[in-house]
């Protein structure tokens, strides 16, 4: 019997208040979807804000759109040239204050038909390259004296089980992540993480080229509906800005209670 229903949303948003102004905040793979929108959403709080990206027309569509917004053609998984990358930006905009590590890869095969290139895919650029940035970005502020923050978009696959590459990568993200906020904390720098369930983004087939206007239903959330990318956004604000100095570590969800089940 299929799940169907219709959930129409109404959230508001406040009016930007420049709670992140004084600070540069970089954000990977952020052209479109969830980093797409932090990007804004930070750059209207008051925020210096770098993008990168691999692809150069989504880079140049971002700053057409937001002219403000400077960006940078970076495919992270060359992971040796995150340091060398992370200089240049800090010689052209000055110090970062604020890393969000964001962009990642989407594999929706079946268990049974997963290859060893669809594993390598999303080992490579969900884990390995998450893990190099961080190193890269915690060596750059320790080496700096930047008290700052770094956020790590993971995801509900990294705190539900799933016999999925995947999933696999996304455990790895959470470990990192807390591993990573473990090992800075001393350093006066916080660590944190955004799991997000089902976002109306581009990211994977199941949700790519929806449109929640008129029905966001989601049989999969408690509350029936997607998750948008303001949301995620909103909470991404509130862990870059100063008020949430003393949350340490945590893999923050926003999935309409699917992990509760």
């Amino acid at each position: 019997m299929l799940n169907r229903g219709v959930v129409l949303v109404n959230v508001s948003f406040t009016q930007p208040n420049k709670r992140l102004a004084g600070k540069t905040i970089f954000i990977s793979g952020g052209t479109s979807g969830i980093g797409k929108n932090m990007a804004k959403t930070f750059l209207e709080e008051g925020a210096t804000v770098i993008v990168s990206g691999r692809n150069e027309e989504n880079l140049k569509e971002l700053n057409a759109a937001y002219p403000e917004i400077h960006t940078i053609k970076w495919d992270i998984a060359d992971i040796h040239s995150a340091s060398d990358n992370i200089a240049e930006l800090d010689k052209k905009y000055g110090p970062i204050d604020v890393f969000v590590n964001n962009a990642g890869v989407y594999d929706a095969a079946s268990w049974d038909s997963i290859t060893e290139a669809s594993f390598d895919k999303c080992a490579d650029i969900n884990q390995k390259a998450l893990f190099f940035m961080c190193q890269a970005e915690g060596k750059y502020m320790v080496n700096h004296h930047i008290k700052g923050k770094i956020i790590n978009i993971t995801s509900i696959a990294g705190i539900k089980s799933g016999f999925d590459p995947y999933s696999v990568s996304k455990w790895g993200a959470t470990c990192i992540t807390k591993g990573l906020a473990k090992e800075l904390v001393h350093h006066g720098i916080v660590v944190n993480g955004i799991a997000p369930g089902n976002v109306v983004t581009n990211i994977h087939d199941g949700v790519k080229g929806k449109d929640v206007k008129d029905n966001a239903f989601m049989p999969s959330h408690l509350t029936k509906r997607y998750t948008l990318v303001e949301e995620i956004s909103s909470l991404a604000t509130f862990l870059v800005s100063d008020s949430s100095n003393n949350i340490i570590g945590q893999i923050i969800s926003v999935d309409g209670g699917w992990t509760l089940q």
